[in-house]
């Protein structure tokens, strides 16, 4: 057990949220970081709990998260030592794939007896036997955990011990299951992760399904799974319904998953009398009488998909569905969605089921909501079985390809495609975020794709084209006003008499001599980042990459709780970064947050008369610091840069020279963000029919030939 409590440098960092980098840096740094316990190989390994203490003592991390993730670090370093199939004696002969069924055995009995797994005071041999005795009473059947438990050898007492650690670090039996299984990819067992999906997807179906409405309207629902997995699609399902009752009829192929999903149905409180799981393949017994059916189609390769012909099974699902029955299935984009050649069987199959009329809706996902597999390119449908259809004849599409499966975008979409089914509703009357209502008819066609365009936004939709007209209108007006003449802009620059370079200093001396100050930036995570919020982000995209300063903003609530020791920048600051080429920008306004590795150059009040801040950027932009090619770091050191000492007065005339030209360059910069936006508005007006376009003069440009003729 005392190797798996080390832990190396990369792992520090995996465990931190950190790059490689940074460990190094902490390391080098900070004293009071914990030295190496023993080196393996040349790899230095350090003792885990030393670091995780370091780490929470200095506000790096909250114990309340990062304790689970060391128990689960030290398990998954079991689990690739073992390996998928070979054994290890020091550790009890486990392989990865038992050690995982032994995990959440454990937690699962722990659930069921509610004792500690490992109590004070036993000996090893004595706390395997009690954990077989207690396995035995509440598992005579070996439906759930038995023979796993059984199966631990007498030095396994360790295990129980991290285990009980584990469930105690995540607050609970189910909190420390759902730990383990999001961290499914480390254990290296592919049965767990190769068909695995993203909660979102699995919340997705399960709310499309109708399960929570057929519960409301008959009190209680039956869902059914024949493809069940470790139960994301089950345990999705019974949290949509939240406290109402139901049966789930599940079947898994493979014993080790099948059990996995038992035992997670039961530490998240779903009765054993209420679920039946079958380890076998196909539809288990009594998932006909369902009335919600979550369907998985197996993934196929590429070059075996264009052969494959699915809609075979889903005209069996379709067939037995009763009326109020619905059985969502998410399988292959390119045979549900996309457009397939006349000739393939599939494109027959797939038309014949659309027009039975019990194709509800189909959605186009974006790729990676398979982890595992990236590219693979799904596609969900939805069926239903209406007795008297009020819009038979016509079908849901979504394409939501082009964007993150987040929770908000789950919502809008289930609120498009639940609301169409409901007595009463409009559809045609409805404003929908992504769903379309097209006719069965225009999609039978040969190479028809199931997508259509996205429908114009709510608050686009409620405009009428006059609102439009008069905004368009003001932009015209604005576009002419920026084209009237403008002022010449004269530079007053003249030739030297005498060359006579100006003098350099350093950019360290001058911060050395109280002219500068330096201050570093913060390292913000890329999911704080978004393109709302209330201050910008500026770092080397808007430095060097020609990103739109302010196009990335965070939240001020988390830039302060996440961020406590960072600082605003202040008015006048110049921001300058090294990577991954010299740049800088001057931060007229303040108020920004400034993204690692940028640094500020900050004027200090004796510097005032040898830089304004719009020329330092300037002076620091003209500074010849590229990177070689190939090289990995620049030739020289921010502190290392040479910047000219240009006389006061020429101070004075440059920054005004800049000034204007800064002025024109922003006149220029709106010119066109107004003539980017008449044109995007103009198009979206003329294609949506909302806008219609006179034959009168153009808005601008040279004349043509015929009419200087």
């Amino acid at each position: 057990m005392a190797a798996v409590d080390l832990i190396s440098l990369p792992e520090i960092a995996e465990l931190a949220g950190v790059q490689r980098p940074v460990v190094t840096t902490w390391r080098r740094r900070y004293p009071a970081f914990p030295a190496p316990a023993q080196a393996d190989r040349g790899r230095q390994l350090f003792k885990a709990r030393e670091v995780v203490d370091w780490l929470v003592d200095t506000g790096r991390a909250d114990r309340q998260s990062i304790e689970p993730d060391l128990r689960l670090h030290l398990l998954t370093c079991l689990a690739l030592q073992a390996g998928p199939s070979s054994t290890n004696g020091r550790r009890g002969g486990f392989t990865s794939q038992v050690l995982v069924s032994a995990t959440t055995a454990l937690i699962c009995l722990h659930h069921l007896d509610d004792e500690p797994l490992r109590p004070d005071g036993h000996t090893d041999r004595h706390v395997i036997e009690a954990l077989r005795e207690r396995a035995a009473e509440v598992d005579w059947d070996d439906e759930l955990l038995r023979s796993e438990i059984e199966a631990l050898p007498s030095d396994a007492a360790w295990l129980a011990e991290v285990v009980d650690e584990l469930i105690e670090a995540a607050w609970g039996t189910a909190q420390a299951y759902e730990r383990l299984l999001a961290a499914r990819h480390r254990f290296g067992v592919p049965q767990l992760y190769e068909e695995a999906i993203v909660p979102q997807l699995a919340r997705l179906m399960a709310g499309l399904s109708g399960a929570r409405e057929h519960a409301d309207l008959h009190g209680i629902v039956q869902v059914a799974d024949p493809r069940a997995g470790t139960g994301d699609l089950l345990l999705a399902a019974r949290q949509e319904l939240g406290e109402h009752d139901s049966v789930m009829f599940a079947a898994e192929a493979d014993p080790l998953l099948a059990r996995l999903a038992r035992r997670r149905l039961v530490v998240h409180g779903i009765p054993r009398g209420s679920w039946q799981f079958d380890i076998a393949a196909g539809c288990p017994a009594g998932s006909s009488a369902a009335g919600v059916l979550l369907l998985r189609l197996p993934y196929q390769p590429a070059e075996a998909r264009t052969d494959h012909n699915p809609f075979a099974e889903l005209a069996e699902v379709t067939g037995a569905l009763a009326p109020g029955q619905t059985a969502v299935v998410v399988g292959p984009a390119e045979l549900l969605a996309g457009a397939l050649p006349p000739y393939k069987p599939a494109a027959r199959s797939r038309n014949e089921l659309l027009a039975t009329g019990r194709v509800e809706a189909v959605v186009q996902l974006p790729g990676g909501v398979v982890p595992f597999r990236p590219g693979y390119q799904t596609a969900l449908w939805v069926l239903r079985h209406e007795e008297t259809p009020e819009w038979q004849g016509r079908v849901l599409l979504a394409d939501v390809s082009d964007r993150p499966l987040t929770d908000r975008v789950v919502e809008e979409l289930i609120i498009d495609i639940a609301t169409w089914r409901r007595a009463g509703h409009r559809p045609d009357e409805h404003l929908r975020v992504y769903a379309s209502q097209v006719r069965i008819a225009d999609l039978t066609m040969p190479r028809r794709p199931l997508t259509s365009r996205r429908p114009a936004m709510l608050r686009e939709l409620v405009r009428d084209g006059r609102v439009t007209i008069a905004e368009l209108a003001d932009t015209e007006v604005e576009l002419n006003q920026l084209a009237e003449p403008r002022p010449h802009l004269r530079t007053h620059l003249a030739a030297q008499g005498e060359i006579r370079r100006a003098p350099t200093k350093s950019i360290g001396a001058l911060i050395r001599d109280g002219h500068l100050a330096m201050v570093k930036g913060s390292r913000i995570a890329a999911g704080h980042i978004s393109s709302v919020g209330h201050y910008p982000v500026i770092g080397p995209p808007e430095l060097t990459a020609g990103a739109q300063v302010g196009s990335r903003r965070i939240d001020r609530a988390v830039f302060a709780q996440r961020y406590p020791r960072a600082r605003l920048s202040e008015p006048g600051d110049v921001l300058v970064t090294m990577v991954p080429r010299l740049g800088a920008y001057h931060d007229e306004e303040g108020t920004s947050v400034v993204d690692y590795p940028t640094r500020v150059l900050r004027i200090r009040p004796d510097g005032r008369d040898r830089f304004t801040p719009r020329v330092l950027a300037a002076l620091v932009n003209a500074v010849p610091a590229q990177r070689p090619t190939g090289a990995v770091r620049a030739a020289a050191r921010l502190a290392d840069l040479q910047l000219p000492l240009l006389p006061p007065a020429e101070i004075v005339r440059l920054d005004a020279m800049l000034s204007a030209m800064e002025e024109r360059r922003n006149l220029a910069r709106r010119e066109l963000a107004l003539l980017d936006d008449l044109g995007r508005r103009a198009v979206a007006g003329l294609t949506d029919g909302t806008l219609t376009i006179t034959a009168g003069a153009p808005l601008a440009g040279p004349p043509r030939r015929d009419q200087q003729d």
